[in-house]
């Protein structure tokens, strides 16, 4: 065990934000941010899958991977209202995952990032003339999101948030 100036015993390898009040407002507000993200974002693809999936299209437009457009509008687009849901669901999980607990948590995030890594290649169906505008629009919003999550891999969530929420209106 490691005695911190501010007596606070953590044992070696743990991190400061399981013990310190601060640290863990701060994660929980963060991981119900990212969450919240993915819930919503599973309504929205609910949404357009059963109402508006055209707006798909323009996403094979904005995939730096040449294959991968070619991809996108023979297999993706023919099947869009099944891959829309898919997506939905892969994003309900996420964020559920996130709120959760445990090494639950850390699957969420690991989901979070490898998505936010993905839509780096595929980018948000902008296209822009000139590359600069194109990283601007497609690319950067993704990179600057998955970072942060990698920070919260060293913080262990005892308390899912629910369970949190549920704790303090007692």
């Amino acid at each position: 065990m490691v005695a911190l100036p501010s007596q606070t015993t953590l044992k070696v390898g743990d991190s400061p934000q399981r013990r310190t009040r601060g640290g863990q407002i701060i994660s929980n507000v963060a991981r119900a941010f990212f969450a919240l993200g993915y819930l919503v974002g599973s309504m929205v693809h609910v949404r357009f899958a059963v109402t508006n999936n055209h707006v798909y299209e323009a996403f094979g437009k904005t995939a730096l991977i040449p294959g991968f457009q070619k991809l996108w509008s023979s297999v993706a687009m023919p099947n869009i209202t099944f891959f829309a849901l898919l997506l939905a669901a892969f994003e309900m999980t996420t964020g559920i995952l996130i709120l959760s607990r445990g090494k639950y948590v850390r699957i969420g995030l690991a989901a979070s990032v490898l998505f936010n890594l993905f839509l780096v290649q595929l980018g948000h169906a902008s296209p822009e003339a000139g590359w600069k505008a194109d990283v601007l629009v497609n690319r950067l919003p993704n990179l600057l999101f998955a970072p942060p999550q990698l920070a919260f891999f060293s913080v262990h969530f005892d308390e899912s948030l629910p369970e949190l929420l549920r704790g303090r209106l007692r």
